[in-house]
């Protein structure tokens, strides 16, 4: 549910109008929704259907995005079938006092401030609570002309229910073709409304001058760490067993042997065991867990259960694609397990944990064969499994054999377009076929496949008049193949350490879709400070849109530098880009993202650079910038099993050849801030050590 501001006793919960800033109907307010709520949601009223989504990113800021059709204006470009007008607009509102017990809250927003700003405005808004009755007072210019102002009255015997008064200031008569769509005979002014919510939806049915509006949404609190609890998680290891002296596991495989296969029964994978002395050490990964603390925790606590009974310390490393991330230094491996069984708190446990970056030497110390604990019958076989309801897909078949290889196949995937180029939506049903051998020693082949069922994304008719290489704005034509089977990518990746906090990968093959080529990226993390740098390199060449294994003409070499700052404790980061890009275009592309509590992260980007793209819509003479919104939500915090499997949503403002960048499943900052939650200011290197 959409939470109150928390100033006063009885305050209103603010809510959402008609295109998603929070508001009345048709006019916002100075409420802010709480921090972290997400909002989606389509209303209607003639002549405007709108698909909307609104984001409080921070506790005084709110950002919202909307497509409107406008019935009865028929779009003039080049395509006669495509039907009614459409655009998108982006609008942001500021808190700049919050209520008081004497004074009302302020805010100042603005909507439509860009692209072709069909529907912009500025205002000015005043709120004030008075119980169970919320008072607003705003003025506004462009669109909104003049006065505006309302009531909301929200009765305490039953806060679902809300009902609304509002004076509509909008100059309708002036809107993009009026005429056409006949708002020109909208007069605004009195509006009234009823609204419900339950839990996280909400709806209001309006009413104005014999026009009825409509307006359906939820809402996502994602500061909520957790949506669904993990009742699936497979339970760690609690049994109590003999455990065998130091003595007796170097000499007897078969205690490497347990310990390794409970680890796998947990779902670690490329799982390496070192018994030197009195330290145990383990270098491990876990596909599908996403903290690394709650990862390690569970291998901790099979080490101590099932290792030498005599150890005294345990170092645990934790790799991705074969790179060491962290290393886990226990010092007293006694007090560890006094920990697991609830003897001491973890404040006792914090004092013998050493937790830091992993040296060059980790992987050294298991190339020692004396050291190692060698198992007899290492076998990298694995079954192939039916999963249903599993990392969010109906169905899943997969096999993965202990060392990271294996193929998952998705018979049923569906993927919408909303607001493309030819209609309000359309569809793509197709099923995907993945694939990864590892070679060891960081060396993997990453495949995908993908056969269509049923689509109409590829109704798209209307041509690229970009004057820029079409980098982007011909992927109508790679949807439009005749054939059904698709080779998505065959991309061969070399992963290393190549000092201390440095870090590299080469990549060679069929990067994504439109392009194949070489590369390579190098990664520098600090010591300490919350920021990073990495620099990518990649000559590529753009794939024939009808053939899997033809190109065409056209090839580039990119470059881009990149520098990354975050701050924690609002799980802000802030990149810049700066180089060439896949238009040959030169210039920096700065992106702006928070992480929320939930884990879900929302940002903005924007591209400046040396070339104008003439792509429709453009103003006369205007330089384009390339921007749009972007939603990754990770699946987990939706699921009663953890996964590291993510949702990506984009909406940009158009198809642009500008500032564009080649696909890389293996960008390497990415893998380390999402794997040690580098921007999580709520997440520590040990939360959920013990689940």
């Amino acid at each position: 549910m959409v939470a109150s501001i928390g100033m006063l006793p009885g305050a209103v919960l603010a809510d959402v109008n008609l295109i998603g800033q929070s508001g009345l109907v048709h006019m916002p307010d100075a409420r802010i929704t709480e921090e972290g709520t997400l909002s989606i949601g389509v209303s209607n009223i003639d002549p405007y259907f709108t698909i909307w989504s609104s984001l409080t990113v921070l506790p005084r800021i709110e950002v919202s995005a909307r497509f409107t059709r406008i019935d009865q204006v028929p779009d003039t470009g080049p395509d006669s079938e495509f039907g009614d007008f459409r655009d998108k607009s982006f609008d942001a509102k500021l808190l700049l006092l919050k209520e008081s017990p004497y004074l009302p809250a302020l805010s100042i927003g603005t909507q439509d401030f860009t692209g072709t700003r069909l529907f912009t405005a500025k205002f000015l808004t005043l709120s004030k609570n008075f119980g169970d009755i919320d008072v607003t007072l705003g003025y506004g210019t462009d669109r909104i002309d003049g006065a505006f102002g309302g009531i909301r009255y929200r009765p305490s015997w039953h806060k679902n229910l809300g009902f609304v008064a509002e004076y509509d200031a909008n100059d309708y008569k002036n809107d993009f073709r009026a005429p056409e769509s006949g708002a020109d005979q909208r007069k605004g002014g009195a509006t009234y409304a009823i609204e419900y919510k339950y839990g996280w939806i909400g709806a209001q049915l309006s009413y104005q001058g014999g026009d009825v509006g409509a307006n359906l949404y939820v809402s996502i609190p994602l500061m909520q760490r957790e949506f669904i609890p993990k009742i699936d998680e497979p339970a760690p290891y609690t049994e109590i067993t003999r455990q065998p002296t130091v003595e007796e596991a170097q000499g007897d495989t078969r205690y490497a042997q347990e310990i390794t296969r409970e680890l796998e029964r947990q779902g670690f994978r490329n799982i390496r065991l070192r018994l030197e002395g009195t330290a145990l050490e383990a270098s491990l990964t876990h596909p599908r867990i996403t903290l690394i603390g709650r990862a390690v925790g569970r291998a901790a606590r099979t080490l101590v259960s099932l290792g030498p009974g005599d150890i005294e310390t345990v170092r645990i490393t934790y790799t991705q694609n074969d790179l060491p991330l962290l290393t886990y230094h226990f010092t007293d491996a006694k007090r560890l397990q006094a920990y697991f069984v609830g003897l001491i708190p973890q404040e006792n446990l914090d004092e013998s944990v050493e937790i830091g970056y992993a040296s060059p030497e980790y992987a050294e110390r298991f190339r020692d064969k004396k050291a190692l604990m060698i198992l007899d019958d290492t076998d990298p076989k694995a079954s192939t499994q039916t999963y249903y309801g599993d990392e969010g897909h109906l169905v899943s078949i997969r096999r993965e054999d202990p060392f990271l290889s294996g193929f998952r196949l998705i018979p049923l995937n569906v993927r919408l377009y909303f607001i493309d180029p030819s209609g309000d939506a359309s569809y793509d049903a197709f099923s995907m076929l993945t694939y990864q051998k590892h070679f060891g020693q960081g060396l993997f082949l990453n495949g995908a496949a993908r056969l269509t069922l049923f689509e109409n994304a590829s109704d798209v008719t209307r041509p690229s008049i970009s004057v820029l290489p079409h980098v982007r704005t011909d992927i109508a034509l790679y949807k439009q193949e005749e054939s059904r089977l698709k080779l998505n990518g065959l991309l061969l990746n070399k992963y290393s350490q190549l000092a201390e906090r440095v870090y590299g990968r080469l990549s060679a093959g069929y990067y994504e879709e439109m392009f194949a080529g070489a590369g390579g990226q190098v990664l520098y993390l600090p010591r300490r400070g919350n920021w990073a740098a990495d620099l990518s390199v990649d000559w590529l060449r753009q794939r024939a849109p009808d053939k899997d294994f033809g190109f065409t003409d056209y090839s580039v070499a990119t470059a881009l530098l990149a520098f990354h700052y975050r701050i924690p404790d609002y799980g802000i980061t802030a990149t810049a880009r700066v180089g060439r890009f896949l238009a040959k275009d030169e210039g920096v592309r700065f992106e702006l993202k928070r992480r929320f509590h939930s884990g879900i992260e929302a940002g903005i980007w924007f591209t400046r650079t040396n070339e104008n793209d003439m792509t429709n819509p453009n103003r006369p003479k205007e330089q384009f910038l390339d921007r749009g919104l972007f939603i990754s939500v990770p699946l987990a915090s939706m699921l009663t099993k953890d996964t590291q499997e993510q949702a990506n949503l984009a909406i940009v403002e158009a198809t642009r050849d500008v500032g564009q960048m080649v696909e890389s499943s293996g960008d390497l900052y990415r893998l380390f801030e999402q794997r040690m939650a580098l921007d999580a200011g709520e997440i520590g290197l040990l939360t959920d050590f013990a689940k």
